[in-house]
């Protein structure tokens, strides 16, 4: 669980963004981690009638890199595995994230917490862009396991007006996706699309979804949350790749 401080993840995150000269703010705030609550409870159900919710609070940390455009890139920073080098989920598309700040001063750019434990961090970005904090917000795209593939990806199949503007640059494939961070900022009524890179099949081996006549290797996907997810399945020439010749066309 997170403490009042934030966590050494966090810190690297906050040194990397001054080291860059990127103005930043740190959003702190309590959520409820349902997943260490279900666990909680079960436990002291065992010992004890009395449930006390406030045992439950976390703290929270979006950091936010405000800019002056309607239009929101994030990406995750939280993990779920500490014994994994989370590479690809999420590191990468954090790091992705920050670089396309750096291109394009005027974005807004959130690095969310709290994905992995059912979109805390969303959530709180989501009331934020209602309440007009962000002022007027067209779309938020949402960068996830951006560390391999370059320039062939897929979208998530969230219908919208996002989703339009892809759809106008790109040829891409559409995918069911698993949760993320999109699926909470739909709810709330926000125009959101998840965007995932991912490398052609190697040889002649084919896969379910083909981004133009190329076969998408599938498999990288199930490194996430396990030691598999390491630093060398990573590229950074693809991961440069996916900004400058897939984001920035979105985003300009």
């Amino acid at each position: 669980m997170n403490g009042t401080e934030p966590t050494p993840r966090v810190k690297f995150l906050l040194n990397l963004l001054e080291s860059e000269n990127i103005k930043y703010e740190l959003d702190v705030f309590f959520g409820k981690d349902e997943n260490e609550r279900s666990r909680m409870h079960h436990i002291n159900s065992r010992q004890n009638d009395n449930d006390d919710e406030s045992s439950y609070e976390n703290n929270f940390f979006n950091i936010v890199l405000r800019g002056n455009s309607n239009k929101m890139v994030i990406a995750h920073h939280d993990i779920s595995n500490p014994m994994s080098d989370n590479a690809n989920d999420n590191s990468c598309s954090v790091i992705n994230a920050i670089a396309l700040k750096k291109l394009r001063p005027n974005l807004n750019v959130v690095l969310t917490d709290g994905e992995e434990l059912g979109g805390i961090g969303s959530q709180r970005l989501a009331k934020k862009i209602k309440d007009g904090d962000f002022g007027s917000i067209a779309w938020v795209l949402n960068l996830e396991l951006t560390g391999k593939g370059g320039k062939y990806f897929f979208i998530g199949d969230y219908p919208g007006p996002l989703t339009n503007h892809i759809k106008s640059i790109f040829d891409c494939p559409i995918v069911h996706t698993p949760f993320n961070d999109s699926v909470i900022l739909k709810k709330k009524g926000i125009d959101s699309v998840v965007i995932n890179p991912i490398p052609p099949t190697e040889g002649n081996k084919q896969s379910q979804v083909k981004y133009g006549d190329t076969y998408l290797d599938f498999s990288v996907l199930f490194r996430c949350h396990s030691p598999e997810d390491s630093v060398d399945k990573i590229s950074p020439s693809d991961m440069k790749e996916f900004i400058e010749e897939v984001v920035l066309k979105i985003v300009d």
